[in-house]
Order: structure tokens, then sequence, then C-alpha cells
């Protein structure tokens, strides 16, 4: 039985199953194609236009219900890619609390560990400091993210050598003739 773009049941959950974790074989197994086959159908599955369409408009059905656009990832990677470490501290150089940072400060700090030190035992212990760590999210990470969006940084692949059209001709005569 098929939908109205003409997909059939196992066709339309191996749509559904790729958005899951964007890795075709394992959607292809999960709507119901066999193991071994799986990384076959999955090739083919994503040749034909009425799965990529369905597959876009899941993923744009997805993107309106999280409320995401192309546009806030990138800001994101940019607010990742250029935050200075300089607005997280006082004029002091004491670490501000996160309260009191930048949000664009706060938006790229993957964690913060804080750490109480004491000395004594019992009720002589007292506490003689704190120890802060805040860690960043990977600049050069966003910053390769984003390169790549832009197209900065494209791989180049450099052939040498030379070849004939005799020597492409003789080949091909060769396999014909089936030497």
């Amino acid at each position: 039985m098929t939908d109205a773009d003409g997909l059939n049941e196992m066709q339309a959950r191996f749509c559904r199953e790729f958005l899951v974790d964007l890795v075709a074989t394992k959607a292809a197994e999960r709507a119901g194609y066999s193991p071994p086959s799986a990384a076959s159908q999955a090739c083919e599955l994503l040749k034909q236009p009425k799965i990529q369409d369905r597959i876009a408009e899941l993923n744009a059905g997805r993107m309106a219900r999280v409320q995401i656009t192309a546009d806030m990832v990138l800001q994101e990677l940019m607010r990742i890619g250029t935050c200075d470490i300089g607005e997280a501290f006082d004029d002091n150089g004491k670490l501000l609390a996160i309260r009191d940072m930048p949000e664009l400060v706060r938006r790229a700090v993957s964690s913060v560990e804080t750490e109480e030190l004491f000395e004594g035992v019992g009720k002589d212990r007292a506490q003689v400091g704190v120890v802060r760590k805040i860690k960043f999210w990977e600049k050069t990470k966003g910053l390769e993210l984003l390169g790549k969006h832009l197209k900065l940084f494209t791989d180049r692949v450099e052939h040498s050598g030379t070849v004939t059209l005799e020597a492409l001709v003789a080949g091909s005569n060769k396999k014909i003739e089936g030497d």
C-alpha cells in the first residue's frame, strides 16, 4: 500500500528513521529491511527523488517544531569561534560569577567546575579557598564548521600522469574483445 506521495510503508518508515540519527543503513534496518541488504537498500532509497522530498519535508517539520534555523546554528558557531575569554574576568583578573558574565561568553561555556578547599579536621575544619574552572567549547571546531559552511576549506585532489586517446581506445577494445 502506498501513501499520497507514492511511498510504501517501508519507504515512509525509512524516511522517518533516517532523521533519528542520519545513518542510512541503520534507518533501513529499523524500517524493516534485512541487515545484509540494508546498506545497498539505503543507498538506493536515498537516490530516489520522492524519498529525498519526504526526508526534506520531515526535516522541515522538525526544524519548525524545535524552532531552529540555519541562521541560529551559524550564530551559535560564531559565538563559540569568537568568544573573548577576557570577558569572563573582572578588572582585577578574578573569574566572574556565571550570572555576571556577558551572555555571549556564557553561551560559549561548555562546563564549570567548582572545588572548595578546606584545612583542618572536624570543628577545626575551615574553608581556605575555592577553585573555579570554566571550559569553553572548542574554538577551532566552531570556526572549522563555519569555514566549511562558507566553503573556505576545500579538499583538492591532484592527479598526474598522461593518458592518450589511443591508449584509452586500445584499452576499451581489449575489454570488448575479452582479452
